[in-house]
């Protein structure tokens, strides 16, 4: 990677590793702070994407991977900072080698979380996977807080096997024919879509998207990160990022950033 400084004897070295992560629980992104307006205080776990650990010891962690690899979100806004890379491959090393160590520190910021949402008198609510894609993650906090709210966007097959009324799933559409026709499967099974679509920032998304002949009402994913408040069935529009380099392009090419009508 490029400008990578990482120390790869931290791989083996657990003291040097933890002592160099700061909070692995992040708050204070745009799009979690939108959730205050609707009531809620979320926060959720921003670590490594795909393979991007990879190369320093760590796991793939998005193995529902497709073409969203490319033109991911870290690539975007302040997540393409190599500050950021950094504090996400560190605490997805954590995750991976030193899970014990990685729970408890987690549980622990999760629960000065729900202490600080209590004071502001706002909903407590955690995204496990902002860029991964982990069940691990969610199984984590379940069983530590049975009553908080989380919500994930997943590219894992049949997520209406992992959902109930405190882990709410969107499944994330990918391009080709096996995603289609499983998004579609989702629906049926009460779990709603997203969907990337190109279309400007500024622009109301249409009220309606159809897929292979099924036509569904829309949701502006964009305007909060909530999706657990959405009503079902609903094609969530997500309006593509713009991402460093080629990738941006290669984004459109391939058909993961669709046509929004």
């Amino acid at each position: 990677m490029k400008e990578m400084t990482l120390d790869y004897d931290w791989i083996n070295d657990f003291e040097a590793l933890f002592t160099s992560i700061g909070k692995v629980l992040t708050e204070g992104q745009l799009k979690l702070d939108k959730s205050q307006d609707q009531g809620y205080l979320s926060a959720g776990f921003n670590l490594s994407p795909a393979r991007e650990s990879v190369p320093f010891g760590g796991i793939d962690m998005c193995p529902g991977k497709g073409a969203c690899e490319i033109p991911c979100l870290k690539g975007s806004g302040m997540n393409q900072m190599t500050t950021h890379e950094l504090a996400r491959i560190r605490k997805t090393l954590l995750f991976a080698r030193y899970f014990p160590a990685f729970r408890k520190k987690a549980l622990k910021e999760v629960a000065a979380l729900i202490r600080k949402a209590a004071r502001r008198e706002l909903i407590p609510a955690v995204r496990p996977n902002l860029l991964s894609d982990q069940p691990k993650l969610a199984k984590m906090l379940q069983e530590e807080f049975p009553d908080l709210q989380l919500y994930d966007y997943t590219k894992l097959r049949r997520p209406w096997e992992r959902t109930n009324d405190k882990y709410h799933l969107t499944f994330s559409l990918d391009v080709g024919e096996a995603s289609e026709l499983h998004a579609l499967k989702c629906i049926e099974h009460e779990v709603n879509v997203a969907v990337v679509i190109d279309h400007p920032k500024d622009d109301p998304v249409p009220d309606t998207f159809t897929l292979r002949d099924v036509t569904l009402p829309t949701i502006d994913g964009d305007k909060h990160d909530l999706r657990f408040l959405d009503p079902w069935p609903r094609f969530v529009m997500l309006r593509g990022k713009k991402i460093k380099g080629k990738k941006h392009v290669d984004a459109r090419e391939s058909g993961f950033y669709r046509r929004a009508a």
